[in-house]
């Protein structure tokens, strides 16, 4: 039934100023103009109406100088050369098809098997050192929690529900340790304040005078390792 609105076609590779593309193009029915993204480096996707191969190449050849852009602008995630984060400090990515490595300021990863390997360290140095942290809060707040769970997210770095269960993301390992006492004051605070009120930043006050610029801190590095 659906075919006929959204048909994937196979199509050659492209080359743009000495750079390959891989090209994905999809027949979309009654489609008035052809729509073309970049969202991942070395690879267009184009939709369209039915058209032929020649007029698909010029359409894209037409939109080279924008796609070239589009292409450089892309950061993909542990590509050579790029940055992994552990403790505020930048490591250098290199790639070998081994397991991960670390030495000195570089860290070797097999490309293939990157985000699973990165994943997985970021993991077990959180419930290593987390834990501890943690533990350590929570009796010079004297406050007690139900429960510490650990799970990777994108944008939240930690929270507290209403049960005394505190989650926090293991990612946090790539910020500083300052930064990371925080996160933990701050989800130990909810214990006592299930808000964000004058008395439950009064308590973080309490143990970081300094949780402002803290704040800030984390801001600007959550800009590069994000």
């Amino acid at each position: 039934m659906f075919k006929s609105f959204f048909t994937p076609s196979s199509f050659d590779d492209i080359i743009l100023d000495g750079v390959k593309f891989t090209v994905k193009h999809t027949r979309r029915k009654n489609m008035k103009r052809m729509i073309l993204r970049v969202d991942k480096r070395h690879e267009i996707r184009l939709s369209s109406s039915r058209v032929s191969q020649e007029r698909l190449k010029a359409f894209i050849v037409e939109q080279k100088e924008w796609i070239m852009h589009q292409h450089e602008s892309i950061n993909e995630p542990f590509q050579r050369g790029g940055s992994f984060y552990y403790l505020a400090q930048p490591y250098k990515i290199e790639h070998h098809q081994k397991p991960m490595e670390m030495r000195e300021d570089t860290i070797y990863l097999n490309p293939l098997k990157a985000k699973k390997q990165c994943d997985d360290f970021y993991k077990y140095r959180a419930r290593e050192y987390l834990s501890e942290r943690v533990i350590y809060w929570k009796e010079k707040m004297g406050l007690e929690f139900h429960d510490l769970r650990f799970r990777c997210a994108k944008r939240r770095w930690g929270s507290c529900n209403s049960k005394g269960v505190i989650t926090f993301n293991p990612y946090m390992m790539k910020l500083g340790y300052e930064m990371i006492d925080y996160i933990i004051v701050h989800e130990l605070a909810h214990l006592e304040h299930m808000n964000h009120s004058k008395d439950f930043y009064s308590l973080i006050h309490k143990y970081m005078p300094d949780y402002v610029n803290i704040q800030n801190q984390i801001k600007l590095l959550s800009k590069k390792i994000n």
